[in-house]
């Protein structure tokens, strides 16, 4: 099975480049602009750098991001980070379809880089291993919650100048603290461009959270989406079928964030029996000790998903990317779905 599951070709719809930067790059990084890190020892940084067990809430797990965003101190290093993230994806976990995402606030903010040449090197790194793999990729920008809406806003009017180079919009973070009610005029320009929306909803707080992401914004795909399970009625479950809602799964996140009890009990093989469109997501590979291999020999071997399964939630990835129609048509045969 796990030999099988390396060899599959697949699609992921939900990675941060934030979260793919390698141990040794930090390192590397670091050395190279005199950057403090707490070890250099790239073992005892690993043990440090990784969440291997529950953490103790999402905004925890959120806080070990700081010495991947201190990374982003270079436009080479962007450049590099990009890059070695694509690599991972294509060798190590054979994607196909990857569909990566950054906050620019959040990945810029403490070093003074331009958006809009980090924007242009993370395209061209794109479009240069498009031109030499046969994976097909794509880039979303986030509004990071938690930066406040003055913040969010500055990032939409961003997402709208490059409409040519990114594939849609995501909000992220805190969503307890920052509801999708708070967003719903802001998103509105997104909608008239055109520009795909998908949010970070259900990941932690209630259910009901859910559905007011599916009222206030009307997303083509909502990111987590686990606490949609939790409503006892199946209305929030059968709201986001209605809608035709994709929803990005990445079970072992939700385990590490607490946002389900255990492997076992993730939502997503309710999901599919419900018919709910969803897909399989790493979410934050480095940092969370993850990557697609992983995410499927959990979905096949601990909760209960068969090869149909496994291939539904691949058909569900390529319908359902923000790409454009032909490189959906390449990503489908590719997957053969």
């Amino acid at each position: 099975m796990d030999k099988k599951i390396k060899e599959m070709p697949k699609a992921e719809l939900h990675r941060h480049i934030e979260g793919c930067v390698r141990v040794g790059t930090v390192i590397d990084i670091a050395r190279r602009h005199g950057l403090k890190l707490p070890t250099f020892d790239e073992g005892e940084l690993d043990r440090i750098y990784k969440l291997r067990a529950p953490g103790a809430s999402l905004a925890e797990v959120l806080g070990m991001f700081e010495l991947a965003q201190a990374s982003f101190v270079s436009y080479e290093a962007i450049e590099r980070i990009t890059q070695e993230t694509l690599e991972d994806a294509y060798k190590k976990e054979n994607v196909r379809l990857l569909e990566l995402r950054y906050s620019p606030d959040f990945m810029l903010k403490n070093n003074g880089l331009d958006w809009q040449k980090a924007q242009e090197i993370i395209n061209s790194t794109l479009v240069k291993f498009e031109k030499a793999s046969n994976m097909v990729c794509g880039v979303i920008i986030i509004a990071s919650r938690n930066l406040g809406l003055e913040s969010a806003l500055k990032t939409i009017d961003f997402t709208l100048k490059n409409k040519k180079t990114v594939i849609g919009f995501d909000l992220a973070d805190n969503e307890s603290a920052y509801p999708s009610s708070l967003y719903r005029s802001a998103v509105k320009k997104l909608h008239v461009a055109d520009i795909p929306l998908t949010v970070h909803s259900g990941e932690e707080g209630a259910y009901g959270q859910v559905a007011e992401t599916i009222t206030a914004l009307f997303p083509r795909r909502i990111g987590h989406g686990v606490k949609a399970a939790d409503d006892p009625s199946g209305r929030t479950v059968e709201l986001i079928k209605r809608a035709g809602i994709t929803i990005e799964t990445n079970p072992w996140s939700n385990y590490l964030t607490r946002a389900v009890p255990s492997i076992e009990e993730h939502p997503l093989a309710k999901f599919i029996k419900a018919g709910v469109r969803c897909t399989i997501g790493a979410d934050d590979p480095e940092i969370l000790d993850t990557h697609l291999n992983k995410e499927y020999q959990l979905a096949a071997q601990r909760m209960g998903l068969s090869a149909e399964d496994i291939k539904y939630t691949l058909k569900c990835a390529v319908e359902g990317s923000f790409l454009p129609p032909d490189k959906r048509q390449q990503a489908a045969k590719e997957l053969a779905v």
